[in-house]
């Protein structure tokens, strides 16, 4: 008599619990379609496998309109933990000497070669601007007055008349120009080599101390261009990465047992209370057929 009345509520445990179970895993089962006789047997392949496009689109959808809006992400990037982070990444940076901050941007030849060809550059410039100061002119005339200045008073000023002076000056200037034009190029590329392997050693903090900017400035100035970027070009980031198709492209290539293990590893434990769930219900009803 009691195994009787126990059979109901255990039968209809066992077949809640059996239905409910082969729902879940129809989710993901049969992979593929199955046909009997050249016909497809319905429900297959599972709810997930058939529906995988769809499924894409609409995780990608929700993803980018509703969970990671542009104004979320102009959010989380412009907080402060996140601006401070990459403020100080780019102080560590300009803290850095410029010789070991370039050559993370450039190979080392690159660099020797576009070094060498500044160095070039510069002393041509240079060298061609002396040449065309007239310096024998500036020599005697400045020479001149300088020798006017030191002798005025003295006895050496009766015999020191401009056409003398000119006569013992001119030969001077002219081998100093002729210096200049023989060996000046090599003087001042010495001279530019040696500024610009100071200037290497030095960091770009260091330069804005010698200009009387302090570092707070600079952080200040960074931290200002940083939001400045981010609000003008947070819609155009997340227009041009597209997130909804990204995560769309990414589900769509994932096969069926990793995205089964993804939705497992979120929904197993709600998954399990749906088949438990059923072997309630069926006992309940099991139960129920007892007092009708």
């Amino acid at each position: 008599m009691i195994l009787e009345k126990l059979a109901g509520p255990l039968i209809g445990a066992v077949i809640g619990y059996c239905t409910n179970y082969i729902a879940v895993k129809m989710l993901f089962y049969p992979r593929k379609e199955i046909k009997i006789w050249g016909h497809k047997l319905p429900f297959t392949p599972g709810a997930i496998p058939k529906g995988k496009p769809r499924l894409a689109k609409a995780i990608g959808n929700i993803v980018a309109n509703t969970l990671l809006t542009e104004e979320d992400l102009k959010k989380k990037i412009l907080s402060d933990e996140t601006e401070n982070a990459v403020v100080e990444k780019i102080m560590d940076g300009l803290s850095t000497n410029l010789h070991t901050s370039i050559n993370r941007i450039f190979p080392e030849e690159e660099y020797t070669n576009a070094k060498e060809k500044v160095t070039n550059l510069l002393t041509d410039q240079i060298l061609e601007s002396v040449q065309n100061m007239n310096l024998e002119h500036i020599i005697v005339e400045e020479a001149g007055k300088a020798v006017k200045s030191k002798t005025k008073g003295t006895m050496l000023e009766m015999f020191l008349n401009d056409e003398m002076l000119n006569s013992l000056i001119q030969p001077v200037g002219g081998e100093i120009v002729n210096y200049i034009q023989v060996s000046g190029a090599d003087y001042i590329k010495g001279e530019i080599s040696r500024k610009l392997a100071a200037l290497e050693e030095k960091s770009i903090l260091e330069l804005c101390d010698n200009l009387n900017v302090s570092q707070d400035s600079v952080r200040g100035m960074v931290s200002s261009l940083y939001q400045t970027a981010i609000e003008s070009a947070a819609g155009n980031l997340v227009s041009n990465l597209n997130i909804a198709g990204i995560i769309e492209e990414k589900v769509s290539e994932m096969c069926i047992d990793d995205l089964e293990k993804m939705v497992l590893s979120v929904m197993k434990k709600e998954l399990d209370t749906i088949v438990n769930l059923g072997a309630l219900v069926g006992a309940i009803l099991g139960m129920l057929n007892i007092f009708i």
